[in-house]
């Protein structure tokens, strides 16, 4: 079973983090995908006052997982209030991966309205696509 949990010691994302454009003012947090104690992916992000940071993502190619982590960050920063993320991932395909699933709209990396796209996940869920 895939278990998305923080990552508290960041000692092993070191060389990850080196290469990413990151505020010298965010407090990082990573997520890691894991299944059976292997980790399968990650997402790394951090908190501001009026929304989420999102860095970089690790999905394997894995669309699921992709969507799975990013909700989950979403999920954090509605907890604390936010409804807006920001996404500064470089990767051209992984851009395109969040376009697909909904989190970006072209090339806006802005995800203006957290509570939307949390609610459609809800929809899919009371309408699944494969019934």
């Amino acid at each position: 079973m895939l278990e998305i949990l923080e990552q508290k010691n960041l000692d092993s994302y070191q060389e990850i983090l080196k290469n990413l454009e990151i505020s010298g003012q965010a407090e990082l947090h990573i997520s890691e995908a894991r299944e059976a104690q292997e980790i399968k992916g990650y997402i790394i992000y951090a908190y501001e006052p009026e929304q989420v940071l999102i860095y970089d993502i690790d999905d394997n190619n894995d669309w699921n997982q992709c969507d799975g982590l990013v909700r989950s960050v979403l999920f954090k920063a509605e907890l604390k209030c936010l409804q807006k993320a920001v996404f500064f991932v470089q990767d051209m395909q992984m851009q395109d991966r969040l376009i697909k699933l909904g989190f970006m709209k072209n090339s806006q990396k802005t995800l203006e309205n957290i509570m939307e796209v949390m609610e459609n996940c809800k929809k899919c869920k009371e309408k699944p696509a494969n019934t």
